[in-house]
């Protein structure tokens, strides 16, 4: 994967002298290498879905979707052990930001506070959290994607795929996207994306929060 030109610096989170942090990249591939996780937003809210893989059918799989606020959850790829940590700095952050203002946070400031997190341990000598995190929520009235990579890199996104058959899953996004589509058709487009991709009967978490009538549904599907 990297030459003898690279040796070395893949120990820690020095440059390599092709200007890259290898360390960084070997958390990326922590992410391709993680469970499959789409967010599509559309008009009428945001759908998300993240693979829920189980390697036996006697452990009860982890939890891939998580509730920030009641305006705001949060999912990832990559691992579930770093994943923890920041889900709860999320839910700290926004706590906080609750008591100090009297309201909820929005996506944009838990993924700034996020991302700061991921940005700083690049430069103080820990290895990079092996995850990309998407956080997504109604701002406003205006649904909200944004997603953190490994290195603290943040960026918004109208339909967005990381984890395994991310690249597939973006094709396949990428093809069937409409401006007005609707929040029924993105939650189908949604769900066809992963089914089509993933050869794996996998079932999957899926929530949809439907900002025309104020509510959030929460299930797990089963693939037959």
């Amino acid at each position: 994967m990297y030459g003898l030109r690279d040796a070395g610096y893949d120990r820690t989170i020095m440059y390599s002298p092709d200007g890259r942090i290898i360390q960084v990249e070997y958390a990326r591939e922590a992410v391709r290498r993680g469970s499959s996780v789409i967010a599509v937003r559309c008009n009428d809210g945001i759908v998300l879905l993240a693979e829920s893989r189980s390697y036996s059918k006697l452990i009860e799989p982890n939890e891939k979707i998580s509730q920030i606020e009641d305006n705001l959850y949060v999912t990832f790829s990559g691992l579930l052990a770093d994943a923890r940590v920041m889900v709860n700095e999320a839910r700290v952050f926004a706590q906080i930001h609750k008591i100090t203002y009297g309201e909820e946070c929005d996506v944009e400031s838990v993924a700034w506070h996020l991302s700061k997190i991921a940005q700083r341990i690049t430069q103080f000598g820990g290895r990079p959290f092996g995850l990309a995190i998407m956080i997504a929520g109604i701002n406003n009235s205006k649904p909200v994607i944004s997603v953190v990579e490994p290195g603290g890199a943040k960026y918004e996104a109208i339909a967005i795929a990381i984890g395994r058959n991310e690249s597939e899953i973006m094709k396949y996004l990428e093809k069937h996207y409409k401006k007005n589509i609707t929040l029924t058709e993105c939650k189908e487009m949604v769900e066809q994306a992963f089914i089509e991709t993933t050869s794996e009967k996998n079932n999957y978490e899926l929530v949809v929060m439907d900002l025309k009538n104020q509510k959030i549904e929460r299930n797990l599907m089963e693939q037959q």
